[in-house]
This record gives structure tokens, sequence and C-alpha cells, in this order.
């Protein structure tokens, strides 16, 4: 038998870093496109400037056949989208994270060149599904990263402001 694990239930149970990596660890059977549409050839033209201007093709190779990152030729795990846009916006191990350096499009845009270019046929990726994971990224941190508030705690703040005094 089979376990399929529910995605939305660990992401909300693990944060989205952590829910990634229990689904590569659990996922062995098939993986099927999400989005069976086509994509746009605007869309796959501007991905594959966004996948030579971040420099993705030194790791990945500019044909899909891997090197320092894993290959993408075939790679089944390029059918879920989630895990697609979460690899781009966290990172992982010596892939840094593109988070803070892409726009919600440019990863959308990457993320369909690569689900489609060499063989793969996943589907396109919208802007909004990155958003999305984004604001999920941000809300659960992966592991290992601490979620900081966006301003210091009123105590902090007012024992710096007595010490400064």
């Amino acid at each position: 038998m089979q376990i399929i694990p529910d995605v939305m239930h660990l992401r909300s149970a693990l944060g989205a870093g952590a829910a990634l990596a229990v689904i590569g660890a659990l996922w062995t059977g098939p993986i099927r496109a999400q989005s069976p549409a086509q994509p746009q050839p605007a869309q796959l033209r501007t991905g594959s400037e966004v996948y030579m201007q971040a420099r993705c093709f030194a790791c990945h190779g500019e044909f899909g056949f891997g090197g320092a990152g894993p290959r993408f030729r075939g790679d089944r795990f390029l059918g879920l989208t989630d895990y697609v846009i979460g690899q781009i916006l966290v990172g992982r191990d010596i892939m840094p994270p593109y988070g803070e350096t892409l726009s919600d499009d440019q990863v959308a845009a990457v993320a369909t060149y690569v689900r489609n270019s060499w063989g793969n046929r996943f589907g396109p990726v919208q802007p909004q599904q990155v958003a999305a994971i984004r604001k999920d990224v941000k809300a659960h941190p992966p592991q290992g990263q601490p979620h900081l508030p966006e301003s210091p705690p009123p105590a902090a703040t007012e024992q710096s402001q007595g010490e400064t005094k």
C-alpha cells in the first residue's frame, strides 16, 4: 500500500520547508502534472532568460543534465508544483534561496521553464501560486531558520532606550 501525504495538512502542521522534505522522502508513485495546460511561449522564453541570468545552469546544466545540482531531465519531482516553487524560494543544500532575489513572475517563469524543458511536460506555474507559497514560507520558515518578528518585542525596545539615556 502506498502512502500519499496530505500536502495541505503537512504544510500547515510542519511549515512549507519541512512539508517539502517530507513529501520528497515519502513519495514513491508516479508524478502527474498538476497543471495540464500548455505553458505560453513568452513565459518559457522569460523562464529561459531567468535560468541563464540567475546562473541556474551553472549547477543544473544548460541542457538539464545536472552537475553540482540535480538533473532536471526526467525529474519526477518537477511535477510537484509546490515543491519546485519552494526549492526556488528557499533553496536547499548548496542551492541558494532566490526568494529575496526573484519576483513572483520570475519564479513562475523559471519554474515553468524547468518543468517543461528537456522532455518534461508538467505544465505552467502561475505567479499567484508563487505568491501563495512565498506567503506560507514567510509565515512558516524552513526548519532551522527562526521566525523573527517584524520589529523587536516592546521589552527589548524599552530596555535599549533605557541603556542609551
